[in-house]
């Protein structure tokens, strides 16, 4: 028996893990061939044609973007699927993957199932185009042969009739219908346009009436469907493949080329929509001029820094400690130097990419850049040579006001951004920078003062949660916590709940380290450490300002928990945030702190213990019935039917099947029995948390996870990753 013969894929990337990692994934239903770089492709790409490439896109001297270019370039080889497998993730490089011709960009890191679909789903698309030119090829041979007819075109209405339709509704004279009469249909906007002075769009506009076609004049860069039609057919014929409402359609600018219509119709969408050919010919030309923005890759700026590098042999000095950093410019713009390119483009890109964090590691041979995008790391970027770090964590700590010689500590500042940026972008980070093995780790959180606040409906919370919630916030006095690990929402909560509770009728004031969000009509301190202004020194200072409502940022030590507590016990509402990981271990965590157990009871009126979880994208979401393994899992009997729900990964969610995150909450009010328990000599965490469940009706964080899994907000692997099961 023959040997099924296997699709063949080419992966390119400059990292040997990746390499290796996809080549173990694929071999097993593919023949894989691997290259280091864009050049070693171009070797294997001059004696085989594979099936389909994988392209990382951010590799030294040739690019991914150059290189899928150069591949589009050759008529042989520019109708082979290019997926970019890159670290990429921002919008502005998708468009611009898919103006060369990619017919899909997934980004690091990607599952192997998901993996597999996608180049399934081009393999199999790159053999369904070859049939079909062969089909058409075949037929238009016949229609020259006189064997068979042409077949009908868009709607059935002819260009002629079109001809007809115009001239009578231009009011042409008999002479320039003589003249104009024998156009063809290709000849429509290189000619028609020309002789009756009308622009390309007035055009279409009546073709579109005519036609009975919509007309469309913006294309949106989230519609246009990769993969579904090769690039150079595209460009060539001025037809972008789209989506709206998740209907696929053609976007076209002739509906009288009956060669490309009868190509286009083979795919029985029905569905067309009319544009001028400025509009189709707008996405192609990003590839061919890219504006200076963020969001694009860095190879160009790392090119500099190497050939800086290379031909000086060490760096310049600046003022500041004679400490190592590169500015060298080639014209006079500070902006411009290198590295100060480098450090504003990570931060930019970070920013534009939605992320929360920004980690900046330096390794043996190498300098790793890894952003936090809805609580997933990944790595974007990995910068040469190593040395590199010295002059970046300069940089950083230059725009931070820290320290630059000091390499030996911790140190911890901020950066105002729009200070060292000429870009519209007005966000701040806090600073951490930490010694490490091979230098200075540098992590950046991203704190967004331009976002808007969330309402509370809007945060995950439960309709029992949330009327709960309500309720207490309104409460003339006592204490509401917020607890969770870094990244769990808590500040986002407290201020959704300070702007349902803000009015001119009360005095809030609030002490936080950083402020996050602006609140007009809210009193807001930023703390100073350095100089001695702690959240317990403005704890103090608030209660001589007459306040209603207080806010302190955390609870970190015994003194501001004191203070915290008396202030929640002479009248104030005073909400804080702690670090603990449930609403139960928050009360014992007050009494290892050294409160008393009876000022504990009679302050605390709630405690919210939350995370954020991703929600599954809803453009590829479905359904399916959960495995006997699943219920296992969440404990359900084997014999029920469980829906659960997942996401299949697409375009709107970078293939990772999800898109966006929502909270988990725990809410627990003490009672009478609570209080009492908190009283009691030697309690624990599990105990009072025993009490919450079967006396109070707390919903445990992973009960409110798996509601949410049932309603298909999230999925059950999500729930599983971030909660740990109720004992």
């Amino acid at each position: 028996m023959d040997e099924i013969q296997k699709f063949s894929i080419l992966t390119v990337d400059d990292d040997p893990d990746i390499l290796r990692i996809i080549e173990f994934i694929l071999q097993q239903n593919y023949n894989v061939f691997t290259a280091n770089s864009g050049n070693a492709a171009l070797k294997i790409l001059n004696t085989d044609i594979p099936d389909l490439i994988l392209l990382d896109i951010q590799m030294p001297w040739m690019n991914g973007y150059e290189l899928c270019a150069t591949i589009q370039e050759n008529d042989e080889l520019s109708t082979v699927p290019i997926i970019f497998l890159t670290a990429l993730r921002s919008e502005h490089d998708k468009v611009r993957a898919f103006s060369l011709g990619a017919v899909d960009f997934i980004s690091k890191p990607v599952g192997r199932d998901m993996l597999l679909r996608v180049i399934e789903k081009h393999i199999n698309s790159r053999y369904k185009w070859n049939s079909l030119i062969k089909t058409e090829e075949e037929k238009e041979k016949l229609i020259i042969e006189g064997k068979i007819k042409k077949t009908s075109i868009v709607k059935g209405k002819t260009f002629t009739e079109f001809k007809t339709f115009l001239f009578d509704l231009l009011n042409l004279s008999s002479d320039k219908i003589k003249h104009l009469i024998n156009i063809r249909p290709s000849e429509i906007y290189s000619t028609l346009t020309r002789e009756l002075f009308i622009t390309n769009k007035k055009l279409v506009e009546y073709i579109s009436t005519f036609m009975e076609i919509e007309y469309i004049s913006d294309i949106e860069d989230e519609s246009v469907n990769l993969g579904i039609l090769p690039a150079t057919f595209c460009k060539k014929n001025l037809v972008v493949p789209i989506k709206i409402d998740k209907i696929p359609a053609f976007i076209i600018t002739n509906p009288f080329d009956m060669v490309v219509l009868d190509t286009l119709n083979s795919f029985k969408y029905n569905k067309y929509f009319l544009t001028e050919l400025e509009n189709i010919e707008a996405i192609w030309k990003s590839k061919t001029e890219p504006k200076a923005k963020p969001g694009t890759d860095i190879s160009n700026i790392e090119k500099r820094i190497q050939e800086h590098y290379e031909a000086k042999g060490e760096y310049f000095k600046i003022k500041e400690g004679e400490e190592e950093i590169l500015e060298i410019s080639d014209d006079s713009d500070e902006e411009a130097a290198p590295v100060i390119m480098l450090v504003n483009t990570l931060i930019e890109n970070a920013y534009l990419m939605g992320a929360s964090d920004l980690h900046i590691e330096p390794y043996e041979k190498e300098v790793i850049i890894r952003y936090r995008i809805d609580g997933e790391m990944s790595i974007v970027n990995r910068l040469t040579p190593q040395k590199l770090i010295n002059p970046v964590v300069s940089r950083i700590k230059i725009m931070s006001n820290l320290n630059i010689s000091e390499k030996r500590l911790p140190q911890d500042g901020r950066i105002i951004f729009k200070k060292f940026t000429r870009k519209n972008l007005d966000f701040d980070l806090r600073v951490s920078t930490a010694p490490m093995n091979f230098g200075e780790k540098v992590v950046m959180r991203i704190i967004d003062k331009q976002k808007s606040i969330l309402p509370l409906e809007r945060l995950g919370l439960s309709d029992k949660n949330l009327k709960i919630y309500r309720k207490k916030i309104k409460s003339p006095y006592g204490m509401i916590l917020h607890v969770g690990p870094t990244g769990a929402g808590k500040s986002m909560t407290l201020y959704a709940a300070l702007n349902e509770l803000n009015n001119p009728g009360i005095n809030i004031q609030t002490a936080e380290d950083p402020i996050e969000y602006t609140l007009p009509g809210i009193n807001q301190m930023q703390m100073h450490s350095d100089i001695g202004l702690t959240f317990s020194r403005a704890l103090r200072t608030f209660l001589r300002q007459d306040p209603d409502i207080i806010l302190v940022g955390e609870i970190r030590d015994r003194e501001t928990a004191n203070i915290a507590v008396e202030a929640a016990l002479t009248g104030h509402l005073l909400l804080s945030t702690l670090h603990t990981n449930d609403a139960a271990s928050t009360i014992t965590r007050f009494i290892e702190m050294g409160i008393e157990p009876f000022m504990i009871s009679s302050s605390i009126i709630l405690i919210c213990a939350q995370r954020l979880i991703r929600c599954i994208c809803d453009e590829c979401k479905e359904e399916y019935q959960a495995t006997l393994y699943e219920k296992q899992l969440i404990d359900v009997d084997a014999s029920a039917d469980i829906t659960l729900y997942r996401g299949n990964g697409c375009n709107a969610c970078n293939n990772s099947g999800y898109n966006g995150r929502t909270g988990i909450h725990e809410i627990l009010v003490p009672n009478h029995s609570i209080r009492q328990a908190i009283n009691r000599q030697g309690i624990n965490a599990d105990e009072l948390k025993a009490i919450a469940v079967n006396e109070c009706n707390m919903t445990t964080l992973y009960k409110d996870a798996i509601e949410k899994a049932f309603l298909g907000i999230t999925s059950l692997e999500e729930v599983l990753l971030k909660t740990r099961k109720d004992e």
